[in-house]
């Protein structure tokens, strides 16, 4: 009887804590936030930036490339891509012409930067191909035509894309197929194979992903966006998931009625991310803020900047953001010098 009543005892030890080390676990993975707790309202700080030449639409989006600022335009019926000095925004030069031409750009995607070899890369998706764009080459040659980097596949190709080397990017791919619903995951992409292998595909939960993703190599992190759900999840290099972190308004609906995040970048240690939390095709479907975590998934603070941010980019020199604004002000920045503590 005493044997039994002593197996039993260690058999109820053993599946306490048991128990009490997975729930720890868990704790740790699955995280709930409320983002709204420590607004800063930082609208005074927001430093206009005045472009004249070339005029640009609406809907462009920014990217940092070594010394220049690239803003792209797809509405533009000239030079898709204008270049500007990022610190004083001098305009310099446009590339990429519009058109149905050899080194035209027909359906222009989102640019993929590469600061180590100054250079960078443009999808064209209309003709299923990437181009590649030396600024060296486009300051010194006034003629100077783009060359073909990697023709893309129609089923499965990369429509974001972080470049590492000619072997190793890190992508958002989109995968079609008939009667369903396209999706998207995060691979690492070989460009000169083709090869893409499965990194992040997406909360068990959600039917249907759509999200956009940063990538830190200082610091092993993949950080991963949801547009439609309230959620932000933090992975390594490998895919392996460090955390999901839920704001107050997660639900696992297939739905695409709200946005939540609209884009991420990681700068210095700090998770930054631009936030709506309102109704889709409406105002309140684009954000005004922008949500800080640190690199473990906990929320530090929520700078309010007061305006409609349709996209922006991190400067990691200046340590700032630079951003579209869909509002009165065209362009703007954002110093963030003790804003991120």
């Amino acid at each position: 009887l005493n044997y039994m009543i002593y197996h039993l005892l260690k058999y109820i030890i053993y599946s306490v804590l048991f128990v009490l080390i997975g729930c720890s676990r868990n704790l740790g993975v699955e995280k709930f936030q409320d983002h709204d707790s420590n607004i800063v309202d930082v609208k005074n700080r927001v430093e206009e930036i005045v472009i004249d030449t070339p005029i640009i639409g609406a809907w462009s989006r920014l990217f940092i490339v070594d010394d220049y600022l690239l803003i792209s335009d797809h509405q533009s019926q000239d030079k898709l891509i204008s270049i500007f000095d990022k610190q004083t925004f001098s305009y310099l030069r446009g590339v990429g012409k519009s058109g149905e031409g050899p080194d035209e750009i027909t359906t222009i995607g989102v640019i993929i930067p590469d600061e180590e070899h100054r250079r960078f890369y443009v999808p064209d998706h209309g003709k299923l191909k990437i181009l590649s764009y030396s600024l060296d080459s486009i300051f010194e040659d006034a003629f100077y035509k783009p060359t073909v980097k990697v023709n893309l596949r129609k089923s499965q190709f990369p429509d974001r894309a972080v470049y590492v080397n000619d072997t190793l990017s890190f992508a958002r791919t989109i995968v079609t197929e008939e009667n369903t619903y396209f999706q998207q995951s995060l691979v690492k992409w070989n460009m000169l194979t083709g090869e893409m292998k499965l990194l992040v595909k997406g909360h068990p939960e959600i039917e249907r992903k759509r999200s956009l993703f940063a990538v830190s190599l200082e610091h092993d992190l993949i950080v991963d966006c949801y547009t439609h759900h309230d959620l932000l999840t933090i992975h390594d290099l490998e895919g392996n998931l460090r955390c999901n972190v839920y704001g107050s308004n997660w639900d696992n609906k297939t739905s695409n009625d709200m946005i939540y995040y609209d884009a991420v970048v990681i700068g210095k240690d700090k998770i930054i991310a631009s936030y709506a939390g309102g109704a889709n095709w409406s105002d309140e479907g684009m954000p005004t803020c922008f949500q800080i975590y640190d690199l473990d998934g906990n929320y530090i603070k929520t700078l309010k900047i007061g305006r409609k941010i349709y996209n922006f980019c991190y400067d990691q020199e200046y340590n700032r953001l630079i951003m579209a604004l869909n509002d009165e002000i065209q362009f703007a920045y954002l110093a963030l010098d003790g804003l991120l503590e």
